[in-house]
Order: structure tokens, then sequence, then C-alpha cells
């Protein structure tokens, strides 16, 4: 009897292969040059906070990414409870400088010795809010699944979040998995809309921290606005 020939493989096995590729730390460095660079380059004169200890540590977290993602291969999923309490500590970070802002803003006065225009203080809230938007959205992508190493393995683990195109058919194709841009759509509509929107959390740390991005963005757009328009003239 002849051999049969092997099996080609479907259209779907296909672009299963094809969404299941490492992902690349390209943009999740980029993202934290855009936290790191308003801190640094904005005049203090021209802003509230934060304070110089923040974006050093933001620093210290893209050189350790960097050294992690520059080894040849994939990132080694070792490296994740290290990359993961660095993104932990840039949220403390900027939930400190929020509190810090916020009890400034309620005190009044001058900072840094100068008057707190409304100016400052919306380039300040806007940079909280960045900061927020983009620090979350790197916790949610490294949290969720295992992170991007654990995403690529079959099977993949448990969901932290349930994005609509891993629920039905047809949104996406077979073996979609959500990338850093998802994660990062996350975290801003999270702390806009102060409520899950199109994902769900669905377990109970993804939903702790939905809840405290929701609280820092809006103790920033409560407080602050509502002192801008007190400082703009009528």
């Amino acid at each position: 009897m002849s051999a049969e020939p092997d099996p080609q493989p479907t259209d779907d096995s296909a672009r299963t292969e094809s969404t299941r590729t490492p992902e690349s730390y390209t943009w999740p460095l980029a993202c934290i040059v855009v936290v790191i660079l308003p801190q640094v380059l904005v005049p203090a004169r021209d802003r509230v906070g934060p304070p110089l200890l923040v974006p050093m540590m933001e620093g210290v977290a893209f050189l350790a990414m960097f050294i992690i993602a520059a080894k040849p291969g994939p990132v080694p999923r070792g490296a994740r409870p290290f990359v993961l309490f660095l993104f932990g500590l840039l949220i403390l970070a900027n939930a400190l400088a929020t509190i810090r802002l916020v009890l400034l803003v309620l005190n009044g006065g001058k900072v840094d010795g100068s008057p707190l225009t409304a100016n400052r203080l919306l380039v300040a809230g806007a940079i909280v809010l960045i900061t927020n938007v983009i620090t979350f959205g790197l916790l949610y992508w490294q949290l969720d699944s295992g992170g991007p190493s654990g995403r690529i393995l079959d099977p993949v683990p448990y969901p932290d979040f349930q994005f609509p195109q891993t629920v039905t058919n047809g949104l996406a194709a077979p073996g979609w998995q959500p990338r850093f841009h998802d994660y990062v759509y996350l975290a801003f509509t999270s702390a806009l809309a102060f409520s899950p929107t199109d994902t769900m959390p669905l377990v109970g740390r993804a939903k702790g921290l939905m809840a405290m991005q929701s609280v820092i963005s809006l103790s920033v757009l409560v407080v602050v606005l509502a002192r801008v328009i007190n400082i703009l003239p009528g």
C-alpha cells in the first residue's frame, strides 16, 4: 500500500499560527518613552509635579525591559514576575503623584515657587491621565493569560479579561489573541468611562485594577477640572 500524503494545513490552522507569534516589545517600550518625555521636558514652572523620582523609576523600568527584550529569541517567561513588579511600581508612583496633585490643588497656594495657574493644572492633569492609561495598559498586557509569552501557548492559560473576539465567532480569525494595542484601548476606556465597555474583567485582580484606575482618573478629572474652572475668568 502506498503511503498516504501528509495532510496539508488548512487556512484556519495557518491563520492560527500567524496569530501565535511572539509579540514585539517595541510598542510597550515606545509608550514608556511617551510617558517619560513630558515629565522631563516640560519645565517645572509650567506643570505641577510629578516629583523627579517618578520619571527616574520609569527610566529604570524602560532600561530593564529593553535589556530583557534585546536578548535573542522570545522574551523568557521567567522574566514576567520582574516585569510585573516594574509595572506595579510605575502604577504606584503615578497613584502617589495623583494624591500629591489632588492635595496641592485642594490646599492652593504656590508650588515650586509659582502659583497654580489653569495651564499648569491642565498640563499636570494631562500627564497623570496619559501615564494612567499607558501604565495600566502595560500591566493588563503582561497580566492577562500569562502575558505575551503565555498567549502563544497551546492551550492558552485562563484569561483575566474577556475580549469580544474570543467569545463571538466571525469577529476575528480563529485563534485570535489580544495584542498590546488592545490592552491600551482597554486602559483608555477604563480611565474615561469609569467602567468596562467592550472588554469585561473576569477575575478579582482584574476588577480591582480597573477600579483603581478609574479612581485615579476620577480624582484628577473632578478635582483638577473644578479648580481650573474656578481659576478661569468668568
